[in-house]
């Protein structure tokens, strides 16, 4: 421990955050822990490593400066000089975090933060076009249905969705032949999407209403575009604040609750309403719809629901990514190539990797063997494999290009 002389400023200075900031829990990200930073009176995000993560969460304006070093030391087995104390409050202070901060300040940074928002939200695969007013509307609603998320309702609720979203997948064929049979299938279909994509702001707007429920408030409501389809969406940053993994992952998990909740009166109308007809293609629709969404969301490659459920139960980062970048790395130097990855990380980069691939491969392999077979049965297996080569060039370079497009973007920012 190497001992450095506090000035004097160290033993009276008792800095404090404001109240409205609040610092999350580690979270792998590679090699290293990061913790996330949120005010929630500017919505801006800062990420810091442990260490400062400590010191920040020692800040509560009654103790010095110098009793915090006095606990850093024995934590981390170094001692803070006054220019390590001067770095870390100048950075807080640009943020606005140090309490008290000038109402200019706070204003310049939600106007940095909303500039920001607004370009890590558009690509070209990507485009978000946020609804004024919506994000204000969660705080009531929660007072109104929160009750919802408590165990007591959620989960019997959830069990009983579940049940019958089981029962949809088992009884698929008969489902679809009433859908095949109605009177009017294109009115069926399009009335049945109509109350689907309600059915998606109502679980895009219970991510809100479970972010509030844990102290938290959605930062945007709106319609986004994620090719190929048009859908609402609700931004929760806050999560990545919330102490416990639960929060988390309940919060994620809010929207799957409302499709598989919303299965119960579809499966009402379709059991003890009209067992023919219009209106028993409809109820046979809404259960198919609502089922598929539902199954959909938990896949944990499509960095849906399902995606972020995991990556909140596993305190991680960008699972994704870095898990990808975990299996290229040893692809590349075998053992040696992850050695600086710690043993928890291992475990949780080479599973996401191994769970990705038994989904992806099938998945892959049959859509490619559905298409080749579609176009050799439509012209010949030649001319098939040659159209397969030039959607596979094409897909390739556009991901490559969004890829460049979105690196070159978040440079410029």
């Amino acid at each position: 421990m190497t001992a450095v002389s506090d000035p004097a400023w160290l033993a009276e200075a008792r800095p404090a955050l404001r109240e409205a900031v609040r610092i999350g829990p580690g979270l792998q990200k590679g090699t290293a822990v990061v913790h996330v930073v949120g005010d929630r009176d500017t919505h801006a995000f800062l990420r810091v490593g442990p260490r400062e993560a400590f010191l920040m969460a020692q800040l509560d304006g009654h103790r010095t400066l110098a009793d915090i070093g006095v606990d850093y030391a024995g934590q981390f087995g170094k001692r803070l000089g006054e220019a390590h104390w001067q770095q870390l409050l100048g950075l807080l202070h640009s943020h606005a975090l140090i309490d008290p901060a000038a109402p200019e300040q706070l204003d310049a940074v939600r106007e940095k933060t909303e500039v920001a928002r607004r370009a890590a939200g558009r690509s070209p695969l990507l485009w978000r076009r946020p609804l004024p007013g919506a994000a204000e509307l969660v705080v009531p609603l929660a007072r109104r249905i929160g009750w919802l998320l408590h165990p007591l309702a959620a989960v019997p609720l959830a069990l009983l969705g579940t049940a019958l979203a089981v029962l949809v997948l088992l009884d698929w064929s008969t489902l679809w032949s009433a859908v095949a049979d109605s009177p009017s299938r294109w009115t069926a279909g399009i009335v049945g999407f109509a109350v689907g994509w309600l059915v998606i702001a109502g679980h895009e707007f219970f991510h809100g209403i479970a972010c509030v429920r844990y102290g938290g408030r959605p930062t945007e409501i709106g319609v986004m575009w994620r090719f190929p389809m048009i859908a609402p969406y609700c931004k929760v940053d806050d999560v990545v604040t919330f102490p416990r993994p639960a929060q988390r992952v309940v919060t994620s998990f809010a929207g799957i609750y409302v499709n598989l909740i919303a299965l119960i009166p579809f499966a009402v109308l379709w059991r003890w309403g009209p067992q023919s007809g219009w209106w028993h293609g409809l109820a046979a629709a809404l259960l198919m719809f609502g089922t598929v969404a539902a199954v959909a969301n938990l896949v944990p490659v499509l960095k849906l629901d399902g995606y972020h459920m995991l990556e909140h139960a596993t305190s991680t980062s960008n699972l994704q990514g870095e898990s990808f970048r975990f299996a290229g790395a040893f692809l590349r130097r075998g053992p040696a190539g992850v050695a600086g990855y710690p043993r928890r990380a291992r475990v949780i980069y080479t599973g996401y990797a191994v769970l990705a691939t038994a989904i992806l491969g099938p998945a892959i392999v049959l859509l490619v063997r559905s298409w080749y077979f579609s176009l050799a049965n439509l012209w010949n297996p030649a001319l098939a494999i040659a159209v397969l080569a030039v959607e596979a060039v094409a897909v390739c370079g556009l991901l490559r290009w969004a890829v460049v497009w979105k690196r070159r973007a978040t440079e410029a920012a």
